[in-house]
């Protein structure tokens, strides 16, 4: 009941930005307080900042214990172009149209009819557009400053996001044409220390939640270790495995080297890889069975971290 409140209640904009204000004062004052609020109610109990297990512990301890300024740098939507295209990916990016600090600087007309635009800094930020003609263009803007306005990162302790220069980019339109999902598919390749270990099939997406399933590399199905929620609901349909795969294992390699994990999102647009975004703070609790989280922890060797001095 309480998570449907608030939900509800995230509807509203002004009821967000007090929220992230009030993380972002919690944050300062005690980031490992903010930090137990989203770990407590699945785990049940609080981190253990001097012995770190599983996943979402050592993601916590690293984001306070480590250098994160690839951090800031990947989970930027924006930026992380220039890191794809410096690992020599650049032809696997969706064509960007351009990127703005304020959406009343878009130029609407020199956009095609079907695009995508997202804030650079946060999570579920995109507006899809379709079909140009039918935008309504005075309310978008206003509902794209919206979202600039919020401050993301505090809340969860996400630190790394909140030294993102927050703004706005418009992207090639991408779909999969595919029967058994209504919407485009993700690819989610979770890798550690440079080397990929399970891939998040995230499909069906709407307001009302998305469906997921989990294979391993070779493609065999290992959805028993996720779990159903309001949101993520766990599918047993089959996922076909995309054609791409071994090249969206490739790129992830190469971009996740010398990093102790990260999640790297891909689409397959008629058996080509897009790339879609790079997340260093994932799950949260929300997705794996705990023992999931306890094994996918142990694949993270903190002896391997540079400390911060």
């Amino acid at each position: 009941m309480k998570s449907r409140i608030l939900n509800y209640l995230n509807k509203f904009h002004y009821y967000r930005y007090l929220a992230y204000r009030k993380h972002k004062y919690d944050v300062i004052n005690d980031y490992k307080k903010e930090a137990n609020r989203y770990y407590y109610p699945f785990f049940k109990s609080k981190i253990d900042w001097k012995n770190p297990k599983n996943l979402i512990e050592k993601i916590y301890w690293l984001q306070f214990n480590s250098d994160t300024s690839l951090w800031t740098k990947c989970a930027d939507k924006y930026l992380v172009r220039d890191f794809v295209k410096e690992k020599g990916f650049s032809e696997y990016l969706p064509k960007l149209y351009g990127k703005w600090e304020n959406a009343k600087e878009i130029d609407f007309d020199s956009l095609p009819n079907r695009f995508v635009i997202k804030t650079n800094n946060a999570c579920g930020k995109n507006l899809i557009v379709t079909d140009k003609t039918k935008l309504n263009i005075k309310s978008t803007i206003k509902k794209l400053n919206r979202w600039l306005s919020i401050p993301y990162g505090y809340a969860a302790a996400q630190l790394h996001y909140t030294s993102i220069n927050p703004c706005l980019i418009a992207e090639e339109f991408l779909e999969n044409n595919i029967s058994f999902s209504s919407s485009l598919i993700d690819y989610k390749v979770w890798c550690f220390h440079g080397k990929p270990e399970i891939v998040l099939v995230v499909f069906n997406r709407s307001d009302n939640g998305v469906d997921l399933s989990l294979y391993d590399l070779n493609w065999n199905k290992k959805s028993e270790f996720l779990l159903s929620s309001d949101h993520y609901r766990y599918s047993k349909k089959e996922i076909p495995k995309p054609e791409s795969l071994n090249k969206m294992i490739e790129i992830a390699k190469v971009l996740s080297r010398n990093i102790p994990q990260v999640r790297i999102d891909f689409y397959d647009i008629n058996g080509k890889p897009y790339f879609g975004e790079m997340t260093f703070t994932s799950g949260f609790g929300r997705s794996f069975t705990k023992e999931y989280y306890d094994y996918l922890g142990s694949k993270i060797d903190l002896c391997k971290v540079e400390l911060l001095i």
